[in-house]
């Protein structure tokens, strides 16, 4: 059986520099009538960053390819906004990121990792995960300090029991962050924010990151 030989193409600098601009919405014109959702379905995800010099990082990726965009649009693109389905969630992707809702059945295969991770850097008291899911379900959505206290000091990562239990069930999926308030996460459960039919999709690690190379 003879191979033939695969096609190559030869690109100069500029042409691979053009190509990745383009890819990331930089050059070209932009497709303004998709707005903020469309630029993060463009992108894939959109990283959250606590440093804030201009803006926030994830205010300034929809600014830089579509121009002045309000901080009310960005907000409204991102969060879940009252009864209506979520268009997107926040999670552990490379960083902490917002994602398109319909990846996440695609984040199954860390979901999984994280429930069978043997270490964690926050003990969990007795019961305190139960609870949090319980307050969730009755009073949600809540801020981890609505929860019950996000802070045992004011040492950076000194979580108190109610911190990270609800910070587990946001890594494990029972949970997810429905906004920013003061950039605090306010949690739901993913039952009430994630539509059932992408809640229930179990795909296998491998389909998992075929999809995510796929889309990187």
């Amino acid at each position: 059986m003879t191979t033939l030989p695969r096609p190559t193409t030869e690109l100069s600098a500029d042409e691979a520099r053009r190509i990745a601009l383009r890819a990331q919405g930089l050059l070209g014109a932009p497709d303004r009538r998709a707005g903020v959702r469309g630029v993060l379905r463009h992108l894939g995800a959109v990283q959250l960053d606590t440093i804030s010099v201009l803006a926030r990082s994830h205010e300034l990726i929809p600014y830089a390819r579509l121009g002045a965009v309000g901080r009310r649009a960005v907000e409204e693109a991102y969060w879940k906004q009252g009864d209506r389905p979520a268009h997107t969630f926040e999670y552990w992707s490379h960083a902490a990121c917002i994602l398109p809702v319909e990846e996440w059945p695609h984040f199954a295969f860390r979901r999984r990792a994280y429930r069978a991770r043997p270490h964690w850097n926050h003990e969990l008291p007795d019961d305190v995960y139960d609870q949090v899911i319980k307050q969730l379900r009755t009073d949600g959505p809540l801020t981890a300090t609505e929860l019950g206290g996000a802070k045992r000091t004011s040492e950076w990562w000194d979580w108190s029991g109610t911190k990270v239990a609800v910070e587990r069930a946001l890594m494990y999926g029972e949970v997810v962050c429905v906004e920013r308030r003061g950039w605090k996460r306010v949690y739901d459960l993913a039952e009430r924010a994630v539509p059932a039919e992408l809640l229930t999709e179990e795909p296998t690690d491998e389909e998992c990151l075929r999809r995510l190379v796929g889309l990187a």
